[in-house]
């Protein structure tokens, strides 16, 4: 079938979806209606009935639309397989055999907990409901079901959760470290905090009240000291909370002193930019020529000659072009000694380097490939961050397949 008849095709589902969703809201506004007037004869059963049936039959529209788009969306291709994808396998195999007969070990134990804690957290979902019973308002049938339901999953997730991470993280720390070995000489590890005192002093974070680093590659890359770390900041708002950034901190030693600190940081408006310059701890203003860039940027640096050294009309051009590499959003840069480190945000969704689920064999060539792909998606963003400056590029090695 061609991709423009399996377009055709999921548009008329999608169609005929919405149609029965549209009769379904329809009938869902005139129950409710008739109930409201049945129980309630009269202009205010009338006003009520006709309030609360237009939110719901929206209600059941709206998961109409919701599953049509699904439909009509086409699902992401998965990324392809590395063309020496049989020789990473085979390099595996030993590592593999090994996480396969842990995880059978881990699903025995998971099974043997669930056999308790499944009915102890049913049974706790039981007398939840029975107490409901004693007061003003008690729980129906329907509730009885679902929290039965609910104390049964909470049950298998106390019986599964500690495993499945020790899983979780003992996949990634064997078979990451040699998946990263295939682009040069790379490793990974679990992430070792970045300082995010000086990130936060220097302004490119500024409001976040947690940090969650759990990823970072590091090593030698086309022959440049090099480190990625996956980090993910988020502060409390109100009962939920706020993503502050979520993505990729790179960071690669340049073949060159840089006298000073340099610091790229979002425009934040002329109240952002003046508590900024308030709290600059030595920093001045730096003024670039590039309009373009000073749109989007505020230049911070501790000395003037060294910031224009490094923000060159090159660089500038290409800082602004990493809003375009594909997955990310615009970034921000700081530059110390000799370290240039920059925080490219993620714009897609979902996570990097996740292994499968313990559910699945560990020799999963989906899983392996999806790792795969992840490695060379962050090392794509390093050569952007690398061709940043002329004097790396001058002496960086060609990237690797």
């Amino acid at each position: 079938m061609s991709e423009t008849s399996a377009a055709d095709g999921r548009r008329s589902k999608a169609a005929l979806l919405l149609a029965g969703f549209g009769v379904a809201a329809v009938a869902t506004f005139l129950l409710v209606l008739v109930a409201s007037l049945r129980r309630a004869p009269g202009l205010s059963g009338l006003l009520s009935g006709v309030f609360l049936g237009l939110f719901a039959a929206l209600l059941v529209a709206g998961v109409g639309a919701w599953m049509a788009m699904a439909i009509v969306t086409p699902k992401a291709a998965p990324p392809a397989e590395p063309a020496n994808m049989a020789q990473i396998e085979g390099s595996l195999a030993p590592v593999l055999a090994a996480l396969e007969a842990t995880r059978v070990d881990m699903v025995r134990q998971i099974k043997a907990r669930e056999v308790s804690r499944i009915p102890l957290g049913a049974g706790a979902g039981l007398l939840f409901w029975i107490f409901t019973q004693f007061g003003k308002d008690p729980s129906g049938i329907f509730d009885l079901f679902l929290f039965v339901g609910a104390g049964g999953f909470g049950g298998h997730i106390w019986a599964s959760y500690k495993l499945g991470e020790r899983y979780r993280r003992l996949y990634k720390e064997r078979v990451l470290p040699q998946l990263a070995a295939q682009f040069g000489a790379l490793s990974y590890r679990p992430a070792v905090m970045p300082d995010m005192g000086v990130l936060q002093e220097q302004y490119i974070f500024r409001d976040y009240d947690r940090v969650v680093a759990e990823d970072e590659l590091f090593g030698t890359y086309r022959g440049l000291s090099l480190s990625i770390v996956d980090l993910r900041l988020t502060k409390e708002a109100g009962e939920s909370r706020q993503t502050i950034f979520d993505g990729l901190l790179t960071r690669i030693d340049l073949p060159r002193p840089l006298k000073g600190t340099t610091a790229v940081v979002a425009d934040d408006g002329w109240l952002g930019n003046f508590r900024a310059r308030m709290g600059a701890h030595g920093r001045e203003r730096v003024r670039i020529e590039d309009p373009r860039f000073e749109q989007v940027y505020e230049v911070y640096g501790t000395d003037q000659i060294a910031s224009r050294a490094l923000l060159t009309p090159a660089f500038m051009e290409r800082f602004l072009a990493l809003n375009s590499l594909l997955g990310f959003g615009r970034p921000l840069a700081l530059a110390q000694d000799n370290r240039l480190l920059i925080a490219l945000p993620r714009a897609g969704a979902g996570r990097l380097f996740e292994p499968p689920s313990y559910r699945e064999p560990a020799a999963n060539r989906d899983a392996l490939s999806k790792l795969y792909h992840d490695i060379r998606t962050v090392l794509d963003a390093a050569d952007a961050v690398i061709d940043l400056d002329q004097a790396a590029r001058a002496v960086a090695l060609p990237p690797r397949d």
